[in-house]
């Protein structure tokens, strides 16, 4: 069967044919993301333990190295060359966005986009952030499991990701916790002990801190207003 990209709902009816269990997971990764409050950190997390399931299953080997599974799949030609990159890039690929999720105090993590020449980040410690990320690339993976399971069947499916993956711009930038407090309009000169603290509280900090940028910015339309 040859169609170029399948929604969700139909990805997850093929995968249910072939194992109720990966499907049922699927089903189960999508409603956590769509739910009427949506929890973009574990929807991730979800997709991104099931995708490396589904792949290790593929080579019959759970205790392969995801960085490796990735490598022999793209060798084998069951990946294509974009689509190992999508993956295993160490910039922004998805196996380096699961890592810092499980590994790394996401504190320093931002999502950037352009907006208008401007550089807008996205804290990652954010669920909004996490849904953003989750809507980017959710489909493509879903797409990309059910070709990969779908080697095992009879009829295997023809889906080409290169295009999908090539509109795909995913840039995370790291920041040290004073520029962090510098965009909340936060001088840490007037903090106690500062230059005392370890990286982990300084980041603990910024997050706990509310951005006096956002609020002066609150209360200033809130005072024109009033006098008008």
């Amino acid at each position: 069967m040859n169609k170029e990209f399948f929604s969700k709902t139909e990805t997850i009816d093929y995968v249910w044919q072939y194992s109720k269990y990966y499907g049922n997971l699927l089903s189960y990764c999508k409603d956590v993301a769509e739910e009427d409050s949506g929890n973009g950190f574990v929807a991730l997390i979800f997709l991104f333990n099931l995708m490396e399931n589904i792949f290790k299953s593929n080579l019959k080997n759970y205790d392969a190295r995801l960085i490796d599974v990735i490598d022999i799949l793209r060798d084998n030609g069951t990946i294509t060359e974009i689509e190992h990159n999508f993956l295993n890039n160490k910039n922004n690929g998805i196996r380096m966005i699961r890592n810092l999720l499980s590994h790394s105090n996401l504190s320093k993590y931002n999502l950037i986009f352009t907006e208008d020449g401007t550089e807008i980040y996205y804290p990652l410690t954010e669920n909004e952030t996490c849904l953003k990320m989750y809507d980017m690339i959710s489909d493509i993976l879903f797409n990309l499991m059910l070709r990969i399971i779908s080697t095992d069947t009879i009829e295997p499916l023809n889906i080409d990701l290169d295009d999908k993956i090539n509109n795909v711009k995913i840039k995370i930038k790291k920041f040290t916790p004073e520029k962090l407090m510098e965009f909340k309009g936060i001088d840490v000169s007037i903090i106690p002990n500062w230059e005392e603290l370890n990286e982990s509280d300084k980041y603990r900090i910024v997050e706990n801190s509310s951005d006096v940028r956002m609020v002066t910015n609150i209360a200033s339309t809130i005072f024109k207003n009033y006098l008008e």
